[in-house]
């Protein structure tokens, strides 16, 4: 037999129990339904799977999930224990896998492999809305409580989940939120609080976890925006320590936003008007008086709990009668708290179950009196206290310096912070994390580990109290510097996608360094330093606001810092002007930020920041509508960039055609960027996505395809640039990167309505103003203003006082700065002015239009102009000056390439020389014109010009034939 016969052979997929698995696709179902399950944990079980019956060694299952990392087997051990929780083992259910004590595991379970399997439902391929973690652990005890939340919330938009720390409250809300998994349209999502040390930025922190980027200073508004008309149940996890912030974030989300729920764990209310409360007691323990066997034991689940920890850190513990009683007196000695019960539980293997509760009672008597406050938080204090009082100085120490991280952190991170060498620091986290003082990260592609927020604020206090605080959070500011500065580094080396991936979840760490490092003016220049090095990172995660807000904070402590004029004050600079021109306007600010940017680019030799600066301020230039002086400017980007940075050359050539295309060389643009198009998406299905796509602040995929569809449009390819606009959109919000798609949107509106696609275009314009709303970008409102006022008045009902909506979005152009295009605008205005008879108006407007484009050379749009000035003249009897207006307008047309402008003429004219009874010149003019197009046929000027010409092939009466 063949290779390939046994391949063909080889199952794909695998039964046991209500289990299939199917390894080529990552899926493991229960029946028809999917299980969550991590990545690592579905290696683990394949390989056990595959091989049925056999002993699998440690040492192999972790080659097979980590194949390239060395990791310690505690990292094995909680992948192990997430897959029994999912499988279900336990009392009264089937056995899944057992464990050979010292030397692996064997899958007990029948196993039937089988071939293909496929899967009708789509519902696997869909990615669920949510970023629940996945449990790494079975639940014990909380069966009632979860259902009773999972009741509250199908009749309360608010219930908190009270209780003492360490009780179990994120546990339990985990549960109820995974339950709610199909019941909200827009997702489920977990807001973790704990690592929020600033309460203004709670909003923040609940938009980020839920996808928005906020570009907006007011997040809050911003977030109640997104959410309006949004079905999402979101979780605010450990709110006590900004109790206020959370209570204002939930009433103000709640009163304006309907379809969303809110599920909170703290130690006390919010106290805001509707909230359900549930407080949650100690999970179940015996009577002080009773003496369990080991049967009766294991029916209450504090002791199920501890016996599960127990045999995780020792696997050969086995309950016994004899210490059933001790376990029972434990637990309740601990009042149920099941973080007590577990810190407990991992110092079996030292102590035995006797042991233990001496070890506990001998401690809780020396702490009597120490702490004030309820009885459980004495509890879990006396317990972390006893806990940490059996630690090694290293890792104490170790335990004490990774309590300044925000999420998960590595091997090489606690080396970095706690100077200790990564051998000794990897040997003290795989302790820590053996006895539960560490959580390990189930889904981090190396070994990593976490702390409970609990555990965290414990170790911070003993950090303080220790003295080592300043030096600690000195190495960690340093080591988030040093990260992102390598991050700086590897920008141009990797894809967009993995660089955000490793480098995305230091944005926390970011925030916590700047906050420390902005509490003393000594650190003044690490701020600065930090504040550089973040700026890629604010970038690719489209956080434009909180970029600009950081950034000039650092600048306003240049001078005194002593930076001023070093390459920092120009990174910082040429970062400020391209914000707050993307979210603010065209404001002098910007341009002068950048100018002093480009200045000390060219003083200390920095090509990169040299061209970054002639891009970012020909755009100004552009936007405001100086075309010739942008051209200049980016004409030298271009020079400069192909001669000295070639990973800069298609910024450099989309910004100049963006030049060339208002300039009104549109067939040169077409042809140049339509190949650039070509190339752009031969990258993308060769799998080669352009690494850096967001350079400067917004993707140049997008940058192209906005640019190819006004080309394509002017050019007569309504059908095209159609296509091209609706996957620049589709595309945009692929890269979830909210600048870009503004861009995008902000394109594809006038493509839409120029070809009189009113109602799709309604759809994007709704599009524009909610991005424009959500994440502050005040220079696009206008462009949604626009052309929603410019959709009223197209409509036939359109009221007379319509045209003041128009005129208002010009006004906002002028206040924002951004003028480009203001000759087009000013455009329709005029010509809709002219249609309600305000003649008089609408003669000033157009003279101001065509001044306006001659002075600017907006050669793109005069041949437009100069229809609408024909229009114009034709109402006020002048037909000789309008066919003049119009004959002109079709020359120009014809110089720059601007198929559909002159067929706008075209038919215009022809409208004229028929009233003047010339229908064969009329025809004999228009259809040359109209036989340019090759497609467009149902698109509005296409469909004029054709009733136009049937019009004309059939004689008006009085005419001969």
């Amino acid at each position: 037999m063949t290779d390939d016969n046994l391949a063909e052979r080889a199952p794909t997929s695998f039964s046991f129990g209500p289990f299939t698995l199917v390894p080529n696709r990552q899926l493991l179902l229960q029946g028809e339904v999917p299980v969550r399950i991590g990545g690592r944990a579905l290696d683990i079980l394949t390989a056990l799977v595959e091989r049925p019956g056999e002993l699998i060694s440690k040492r192999e299952l972790m080659v097979r999930a980590w194949p390239s990392i060395n990791v310690d087997d505690s990292n094995l051990k909680v992948n192990m224990a997430a897959l029994r929780r999912i499988l279900g083992n336990g009392p009264g259910a089937a056995e899944y896998i057992a464990t050979v004590t010292g030397r692996g595991y064997r899958f007990i379970a029948p196993v039937q492999p089988k071939g293909p399997f496929f899967y009708q439902s789509a519902s696997w391929t869909t990615p669920r809305s949510n970023n629940l973690p996945i449990a790494s652990t079975r639940i014990f005890g909380r069966r009632d409580a979860i259902d009773t939340i999972r009741q509250d919330l199908d009749k309360s938009r608010l219930v908190s989940i009270v209780g003492a720390g360490g009780i179990g409250k994120t546990t339990v809300a985990l549960a109820a939120a995974e339950h709610a998994l199909g019941s909200f349209k827009d997702g489920v999502w977990l807001v973790d609080l704990a690592l929020l040390r600033d309460p203004t930025l709670a909003a923040n922190a609940i938009a980020t976890a839920i996808g928005l980027a906020v570009h907006s200073a007011d997040a809050l508004a911003a977030l109640r925006e997104h959410l309006r008309d949004r079905e999402m149940l979101i979780v605010l996890d450990s709110c006590e320590h900004i109790i206020e912030a959370a209570a204002q974030c939930a009433d103000l989300i709640l009163a304006g936003a309907a379809g969303v729920k809110i599920l909170v764990t703290s130690r006390e209310p919010l106290r805001v008007k509707g909230e359900r409360v549930r407080r949650l007691p100690g999970l179940g323990t015996p009577a002080p008086s009773a003496q369990p066997g080991v049967v009766e034991a294991l029916t209450y689940p504090a002791i199920q709990l501890f016996v599960e920890r127990a045999t995780e850190s020792l696997e050969q513990f086995e309950l016994t009668d004899s210490d059933a009683p001790k376990a029972a007196e434990l637990c309740r000695r601990l009042d149920g708290l099941a973080l007590a019960i577990e810190l407990a539980a991992a110092r079996v293997n030292p102590f035995g179950v006797g042991g233990l509760l001496r070890q506990l009672d001998d401690r809780f008597r020396l702490l009597v009196g120490r702490r004030a406050g309820p009885a459980r938080h004495r509890t879990l204090m006396e317990t972390l206290d006893w806990s940490y009082s059996l630690l090694t100085e290293r890792e104490a120490a170790l335990l004490r310096a990774v309590s300044v991280f925000a999420g998960v952190f590595g091997v090489d991170h606690a080396s970095a912070i706690s100077d200790m060498a990564p051998a000794d620091a990897a040997d003290a986290l795989a302790e820590l994390a053996a006895k539960s003082l560490l959580a390990t990260d189930l889904n981090a592609d190396g070994p990593a580990y976490r702390l409970l927020e609990t555990m965290r604020a414990y170790s911070l206090e003993h950090l303080r109290a220790s003295g080592e605080d300043p030096a600690v959070r000195q190495r960690h500011a340093e080591h988030v510097l040093q990260l992102l500065e390598r991050g700086t580094d590897e920008w141009t080396q990797r894809p967009a996608g993995e660089w955000g991936t490793t480098y995305g979840r230091l944005i926390d760490d970011l925030r916590g360094a700047l906050v420390w490092a902005g509490q003393d003016t000594a650190n003044r220049q690490l701020r600065i330093r930090l504040t550089v090095a973040g700026l890629l990172l604010w970038n690719h995660l489209s956080l434009t606001e909180e970029c600009r807000i950081h950034v000039s904070q650092a600048v306003d402590e240049l001078d005194s810092a002593g930076l001023a004029g070093t390459s920092l004050e120009m990174q910082l600079k040429v970062w400020l002007g391209g914000a707050t021109m993307f979210t603010k306007g065209l404001l002098p600010s910007a341009i002068d930020a950048m100018r002093r940017a480009l200045e000390i680019a060219v003083e200390i030799g920095d090509i990169d920041c040299h061209v970054r600066c002639l891009r970012l301020i020909g755009v100004f230039q552009l936007f405001n509508g100086e075309n010739d002086a942008a051209i200049r400017t980016l004409e030298e980007f271009a020079s400069i960039a192909a001669a000295e940075v070639p990973s800069a050359v298609l910024e450099a050539e989309v910004a100049l055609g963006i030049g060339e295309l208002f300039v009104g060389r549109l067939q040169d643009v077409r042809g140049r960027f339509e190949r650039r198009h070509e190339l752009n998406m031969r990258d993308i299905n060769d799998s080669q996505r352009l690494r850096h796509h967001v350079r400067y602040l917004s993707d140049r995929i997008v940058d192209v395809t906005n640019l190819l569809s006004h080309a394509q449009w002017l050019t007569g390819s309504p059908d095209t640039a159609l296509t091209t606009a609706r996957a620049t959109v589709d595309y945009a919000l692929g890269t979830r990167h909210h600048l870009s798609l503004g861009n995008a949107l902000s394109w594809v509106c006038p493509v839409f309505y120029w070809t009189g696609r009113h109602e799709e275009c309604a759809r994007y314009v709704a599009m524009l103003d909610d991005q424009a709303n959500r994440h502050g970008f005040d220079v696009r409102r206008p462009v949604a203003m626009f052309y929603r006022a410019a959709l009223r008045c197209a409509q036939e009902d359109a009221s007379a006082d319509e045209i003041e909506h128009v005129e208002r979005a010009i006004e906002e152009f002028h206040a924002t700065g951004h003028l480009a295009r203001l000759a087009y605008y000013l455009g329709v205005l005029a010509e809709l002015q002219a249609r309600q008879g305000r003649l008089g108006e609408a003669g000033i407007t157009i003279g101001a239009a065509l001044d306006r484009a001659n002075a600017k050379n907006d050669r793109w749009c005069a041949p437009e102009l100069l229809r609408v000035h024909a229009a114009i003249l034709s109402a006020e009897g002048k037909t000789d000056d309008a066919q003049a207006a119009l004959l002109t307008s079709m020359e120009l047309a014809f110089e720059t390439g601007a198929l559909s402008w002159r067929l706008r003429a075209a038919s215009d004219l022809a409208r004229l020389w028929r009233v003047a009874s010339r229908p064969q010149d009329a025809r004999n003019m228009l259809l040359p014109v109209f036989s340019e197009f090759t497609e467009g046929a149902d698109t509005r000027d296409l469909q004029v010009a054709a009733g136009l010409l049937a019009s004309l092939a059939r004689p008006r009466d009085g005419e001969a034939a």
